[in-house]
């Protein structure tokens, strides 16, 4: 395994997925040389250290180490033909592998079990374990170190007969004539390092980075903001369309980080497979009813002047659905292996969004239950205006 300096770690496992691959993780241990790493792969979470019976049983042989901006692991398994989560044949023809990378500062530890963060790209492939053989058991990469042309070497040895006649005069000069013929024949070993290696890409994945940090912007903005201070509007201003047009608006808005999220869980193959797409599905999909609901909750209001039971529907719903929309957020944060750092300040934004929010509802309470009983000959700034048929209705 071999990789520039500049990646926080590479992989490669065994399998054609992550789930239950057989994981080698290498990264840099901040003196000089790699911390080599045993996992099992999981479904769709950071692999752990592996310390089961058939964990595999890795050896850092001579050549590895970091050295002009590479890190270099030659790496050999004594083990490697099956595991808890699968097996394949060491003369299999077609054997399935994956790998996976993540660009950015070393993590310098020794630690076989230190967190990683999640992979920027991955990549699916063949490899024909018999163009992998070897014959010593010899290390193979120190062998080969010398020259890396990519062209066959060999060695050999044959034999041969040969006849011949010849005539010459003994002046000084002499010419003379023969004939011979031989025959020989030769055996040999080489290795090939480049051209047909065995080797056949299956899937190589690119991962759009800028469509997930989209994604988790948007959405963070919609449910943790605009959606609380659109629901705020009626109260503070006391114009159904205000807050009818900022909703739509926002509705639109998590659509569009919705279609983000969808490509970007497309992209790492867990679309529908971890809580945070389940539950970030059903949240946006049981906000379609929202606007129906408002709309019913107006003509209500307007035919009656007070708040029926749609009206208690849509706002708690409402409510309900913000608030699963922030622990999603929450949860994505976790899934994408986002800094303790990142995760604490969305929740205390959250937080304090969310306790204005509700401080701002009680106080609208407060104030509706102090003027209860009170004839209003023209309310000012009421969330809907009497219609001309029901002039006369007492507002509370």
């Amino acid at each position: 395994m071999t990789a520039p300096t500049s990646f926080s770690w590479i992989s490669l496992g065994t399998g054609s997925s992550m789930s239950n691959s057989n994981l080698f993780i290498m990264y840099q241990d901040g003196a000089g040389n790699l911390t080599l790493s045993p996992r099992k792969g999981t479904f769709r979470s950071m692999p752990t250290l592996d310390t089961s019976s058939t964990a595999a049983k890795l050896t850092l042989l001579a050549g590895s180490g970091v050295s002009n901006g590479q890190m270099i692991a030659n790496i050999r398994c004594s083990n490697c033909q099956s595991w808890s989560g699968g097996s394949m044949s060491l003369s299999s023809t077609s054997t399935s592998w994956v790998g996976g990378w993540k660009s950015g500062g070393s993590l310098n530890t020794k630690s076989q079990s230190a967190s990683i963060a999640q992979h920027d790209d991955t990549i699916i492939f063949g490899l024909d374990l018999t163009s992998a053989t070897v014959a010593t058991d010899s290390n193979p990469f120190v062998a080969s170190s010398g020259d890396n042309s990519g062209g066959d070497t060999g060695t050999g040895t044959g034999t041969g007969t040969g006849t011949g006649t010849g005539t010459g005069t003994g002046t000084g000069t002499g010419t003379g004539t023969g004939t011979g013929t031989g025959t020989g024949t030769g055996t040999g070993t080489g290795g090939n390092t480049s051209g047909d290696n065995g080797v056949t890409v299956i899937s190589a994945n690119k991962i759009n980075t800028a469509i997930l940090a989209a994604h988790g912007v948007v959405l963070a903005l919609v449910f943790a903001a605009l959606y609380p201070l659109g629901s705020l509007l009626m109260p503070l201003l006391g114009k159904w369309w205000v807050h009818a047009v900022w909703q739509f608006i926002t509705f639109f808005l998590m659509w569009a980080g919705f279609g983000l999220g969808v490509q970007a869980a497309m992209d790492r193959n867990m679309l529908f497979m971890e809580i945070h797409t389940r539950l970030g599905t059903a949240v946006c999909v049981l906000m379609v009813v929202q606007p129906a609901l408002g709309y019913m909750h107006h003509k209500n209001f307007v035919a009656t002047g007070s708040r029926g039971v749609v009206s208690y529907f849509h706002i708690w719903f409402g409510r309900v659905l913000m608030l699963l929309g922030v622990v999603n957020g929450g949860l994505g944060l976790r899934l994408a292996s986002e800094k303790q750092s990142l995760i604490t300040a969305y929740t205390v934004v959250s937080v304090i969004v969310f306790a204005a929010y509700f401080i701002a509802k009680a106080g609208t309470l407060f104030r509706k239950s102090r003027s209860s009983g009170k004839e209003l000959q023209e309310p000012p700034r009421r969330p809907y205006r009497e219609s001309r048929k029901e002039r006369g209705v007492r507002y509370v």
